[in-house]
């Protein structure tokens, strides 16, 4: 049972550390369903102009590339969990990929090589929705706890929402990113990255993942 504040933040940290030893990849996800997908693109195309996800996806991203090839979450179960997207309503989910980067080069001064899971999601939601979509991943990642570093990275909010969110424990930062656009959403958490380095690539890393 979680007594108090700090034992809710080992347990997330503990949860985040453990989730970072698996990986699906686009194209084993799509095969586990069936579905192949085709290389660079969404096998279920959004709306004319919208977002998509990049599958299957790319080997590097930013510094980091894929890491690993022991499913976690199928296709399919993504498709029927839909984890991270909480109580969220109003979403219509067409496609859904997991995948576990780890950096490229191991950054100076670490101890470890540092790992970051993304879940991603092809969606139809209308603009009234994205907050809600990424309030609701950020919920769902907390869970009650209150987190050390917020930043609000929403640019524009008729177009998109995004927030990135970071939880320090024992000396060690555990940073997790959302966002929700017109035809995609996107979940970034890494154990040992905080919120404001995975801000600092998530530019980038956006860029790659979703086209």
């Amino acid at each position: 049972m979680i007594t108090s504040s700090a034992a809710r933040r080992f347990r997330l940290r503990r949860t985040a550390a453990a989730a970072m030893t698996v990986l699906v990849t686009g194209a084993l996800t799509a095969c586990a369903a069936g579905e192949p997908a085709a290389p660079g693109r969404s096998p279920a195309g959004p709306s004319a102009g919208a977002h998509r996800l990049v599958l299957p996806p790319p080997q590097r991203v930013e510094g980091f590339r894929l890491d690993g090839m022991w499913p976690f979450f199928t296709r399919q179960e993504l498709l029927d969990r839909q984890p991270h997207l909480g109580d969220a309503e109003g979403v219509s989910v067409r496609d859904a990929v997991q995948v576990r980067y780890e950096e490229a080069e191991r950054a100076e001064g670490q101890k470890w090589t540092r790992k970051m899971i993304f879940t991603g999601y092809d969606a139809e939601l209308g603009p009234d929705r994205r907050r809600q979509v990424v309030e609701a991943a950020v919920g769902d990642f907390l869970e009650g706890v209150t987190p050390d570093h917020r930043f609000d990275l929403t640019a524009n909010p008729s177009n998109e929402s995004a927030l990135c969110i970071g939880i320090i424990e024992l000396g060690s930062e555990t940073g997790m990113c959302a966002w929700a656009d017109d035809g995609t959403i996107g979940v970034v958490t890494g154990a040992n990255l905080g919120a404001a380095e995975l801000k600092a690539v998530l530019p980038a890393f956006r860029a790659a993942v979703e086209r």
